[in-house]
């Protein structure tokens, strides 16, 4: 999560890290459901869950294994949404993809949650890295809703590499892929 919101930033990265970024942030989530595949399909070998309660949440498996199964389902609908971008932008409705994609803020601390209640207790390391990475998150989307939602008619901000090009303002939800792509191939250029 904290790559692909650090993949947005126009403050610090440029267009070249934020490709990096990007990049990074999709491999992450390929990752990401792939161990969480292999995590259900263990579940179901070792008989902790039944398949039903993969896809349906609060069935016989409790409460905790659950709110696996609505983090799961959200996930997998981010991933998805995230795989199919591109075809979000040439319908009626091209912020339903932003929506959708948003549901990651609501998939993450629910599994946060499954992890700490489901199975046997966590361990304290366990414990530690959670709040470690709720701690990460947490400072970045404040940086991000400081940067997103903070004044917009000032000046540009100029890095010292552009100090005598003319500066765009570019706010982050005002840019498509296509957009990007142009302002990558311009700066490859220079």
């Amino acid at each position: 999560m904290v790559v692909g919101l650090a993949a947005t930033d126009r403050i610090i990265l440029a267009v070249r890290h934020r490709v990096f970024m990007q990049g990074l942030h999709r491999a992450f989530s390929v990752f990401a459901v792939g161990f969480l595949i292999t995590h259900v399909i263990l579940q179901i070998f070792r008989g902790r869950v039944v398949t039903a309660d993969v896809f349906l949440p609060f069935g016989d498996a409790g409460f905790a294994v659950g709110l696996g199964t609505i983090a799961s389902d959200l996930m997998i609908l981010v991933a998805a949404s995230g795989a199919f971008r591109g075809r979000f932008v040439g319908i009626k409705w091209p912020w339903l993809w932003r929506v959708i994609h948003v549901l990651a803020y609501v998939s993450w601390p629910v599994a946060i949650v499954h992890g700490l209640t489901a199975g046997r207790p966590a361990g304290d390391w366990v414990t530690m890295c959670y709040v470690g990475s709720l701690v990460g998150v947490s400072l970045v989307v404040l940086v991000r809703l400081v940067v997103t939602v903070g004044p917009k008619d000032g000046p540009a901000v100029v890095r010292p590499a552009n100090i005598g090009r003319k500066a765009e303002q570019i706010r982050v939800d005002d840019v498509f892929d296509e957009e990007f792509w142009v302002t990558l191939r311009k700066e490859v250029r220079r």
